[in-house]
């Protein structure tokens, strides 16, 4: 083992200590721990590069809607690592973290004890960076290189946001011309390698009624019945969806109405009711195509006026909604990640920064220590038994023998 599970243990936890709460998470516990957002733990990770011998370090701001109007700082932050070849393979980590309001641990404490890592990040997704940091750090004491060449990746807002952060780099990897033979995404997937999971699509739907006294509906039109037609319409076409034969693994799209709200009391008719609606995209369907299609359902469906618009900012082209990612499971880098951790290759139920990533890179796997499950929660914790095996699977991805 090139390096020892206290070294990793230290690293992640000297992460977790840097708050980086997802400016759209943001509370009265995140506020106090300030500064909000991904800045210091980008400028953190900047440092760090640069000490590791990075021949390139690259804080790229993220343009979004937060930054705008706040002025906080969102950057990418992007380290080179030059291996023994000119073969480019990324390692993709998000650095923003959920919200911290609602946990009964202290979120950014990074204490050690009973064989894990505790804090808000640990296992979402610092637990990654702080194995790969130590990794580059054993490496560089002993006077080794990776055998591809490595770009170390830090990005903002895949919790909430739109996965600007992925839209950037992509971008920025256009900008460059740059060609990436395997690019791995680090969530919490057992140590499995993800092969594929759903895109989406997210809107919200808006009828318009006219106000009236309740004891005389008939002057008024009722915003909140006419949408009872709208959601009947997504839960037949949710019920539509289920009889299409799936073309993988990953099954069959689904219709969600998750949130609504409408009316002013009791005694008045509603004018307005909104909704969000959610579809999650399978291989074979086209999200802009599917994100289309729910509109058409809302304005075909109700009996009143309906403004749409959607809930995730659109893609670099104008479109709307995520494809779904899906790569069979007979890559290199799949077998190597499989091989070395113990697991078999999966699917996932959940979304990811690979979502933007379609087409950049020859293989594309999303992979880390933990479980998805334990994420988000009112504690976080990684296991360092688990950062040790991810540690061996990065050597076995990038100093194969």
């Amino acid at each position: 083992m090139a390096v020892s599970s206290e070294r990793c243990a230290d690293t992640v936890a000297e992460l977790v200590r840097i708050p980086s709460v997802n400016p759209l998470h943001r509370g009265p516990i995140a506020d106090a721990a300030g500064p909000i957002g991904e800045a210091a733990i980008a400028h953190h990770l900047a440092d760090r590069f640069r000490d590791l011998g990075a021949d390139e370090v690259v804080l790229d701001e993220v343009a979004d809607d937060i930054s705008d109007d706040t002025g906080v700082e969102r950057p990418n932050v992007y380290g080179r690592f030059v291996g023994r070849t000119d073969r480019l393979v990324v390692l993709d980590v998000h650095t923003d973290t959920v919200t911290v309001e609602h946990m009964t641990d202290p979120p950014f404490d990074g204490r050690i004890a009973d064989g894990r890592v505790w804090g808000r990040g640990a296992l979402d997704t610092k637990a990654s960076l702080g194995v790969m940091l130590a990794l580059l750090e054993q490496w560089r004491a002993d006077a080794v290189e990776p055998e591809p060449t490595l770009l170390v990746v830090g990005s903002v807002s895949e919790e909430a946001g739109g996965l600007l952060g992925a839209a950037r780099l992509r971008q920025w990897i256009g900008e460059r011309s740059l060609e990436i033979d395997q690019l791995l995404v680090a969530e919490p997937t057992r140590l499995a390698p993800i092969h594929g999971h759903k895109g989406g699509v997210a809107i919200e739907v808006t009828v318009h009624g006219t106000a009236a006294h309740s004891a005389l509906p008939d002057l008024g039109a009722n915003a909140i019945e006419a949408m009872a037609h709208v959601i009947t319409a997504y839960e037949a076409e949710h019920r539509r969806l289920q009889t299409v034969p799936p073309e993988t693994e990953l099954g069959t799209s689904t219709v969600s109405v998750t949130t609504i709200d409408g009316g002013t009391g009791g005694n008045v008719i509603p004018a307005e009711c909104r909704i969000t609606v959610g579809q999650r995209i399978v291989p074979g369907q086209v999200a802009n195509e599917v994100h289309e299609r729910l509109i058409r359902i809302a304005h075909e469906s109700s009996p009143l006026p309906v403004t749409c618009r959607s809930l995730l900012p659109p893609q670099p082209d104008g479109t709307h909604g995520s494809d779904a990612f899906y790569q069979p499971p007979t890559g290199d880098l799949v077998r190597v990640l499989a091989e070395s951790a113990g697991t078999s290759p999966t699917v996932a139920p959940f979304g990811t920064n690979a979502l933007r990533y379609g087409g950049l890179a020859r293989e594309l796997v999303v992979f880390g220590p933990g479980r998805i499950d334990d994420a988000h929660q009112a504690t976080e914790c990684v296991a360092i038994d688990d950062l040790t095996r991810l540690a061996a699977c990065y050597e076995a991805w990038l100093r194969p023998t």
